[in-house]
């Protein structure tokens, strides 16, 4: 016979990976544990990775639209209340207008009521009340439309002040995803 000893089976596994379709077969074996153990779960990782930006994107996105959208809605708050202060004066300067015209028309009844003893005097008297009676309302319309001006312009700043803030915190939130 020959050299070799006949093979025992604790030299089995040695005599197994000798084989070179065993080694292959193993070869292939520690590939796909490898492929299964690190591969998959990093492309899972990075997929998650990707999900997260995207959605850490959309919400800087929708953040800055929204504070876009209340610059605008400040900007047209503050047009308004200009135009709405402007209306204001402009009926104020007319019904100033009014009670100017009321008290010429006061200082003609007087000259009618030197030549028409008690009546024409009563008549002078009555339009000069409704002369002072339209000054005070004009001077009351006045006073309300400064205070609405006013309010009105706190509002606006204040929305003015919300939307810096938030655009601060925009730039806060872009600068701390970098």
């Amino acid at each position: 016979m020959t050299d070799q000893q006949p093979l025992r089976l604790r030299d089995l596994p040695a005599a197994l990976l000798k084989n070179r379709w065993v080694q292959l077969l193993l070869a292939v074996f520690v590939l796909i544990e490898l492929y299964n153990l690190a591969v998959i779960p990093a492309f899972l990782t990075t997929q998650k990775g990707i999900e997260t930006k995207a959605v850490a994107e959309n919400a800087a996105l929708k953040q800055k639209a929204e504070a876009e959208l209340a610059e605008w809605k400040a900007i047209n708050e503050t047009e308004i209340a200009t135009n709405a202060a402007r209306k204001q004066r402009a009926d104020a300067r007319k019904a100033s207008a009014d009670a100017q015209k009321s008290q010429a028309d006061a200082i003609t009844a007087r000259e009618v009521a030197k030549n028409s003893d008690l009546k024409a005097r009563a008549e002078a008297e009555a339009q000069q009340a409704e002369a002072e009676l339209k000054t005070q309302l004009a001077l009351i319309e006045t006073e309300i439309a400064k205070q609405a001006a006013r309010r009105q312009k706190v509002e606006a700043d204040a929305a003015t002040e919300d939307s810096l803030t938030a655009q601060y915190n925009n730039m806060i939130m872009q600068r701390n995803m970098r």
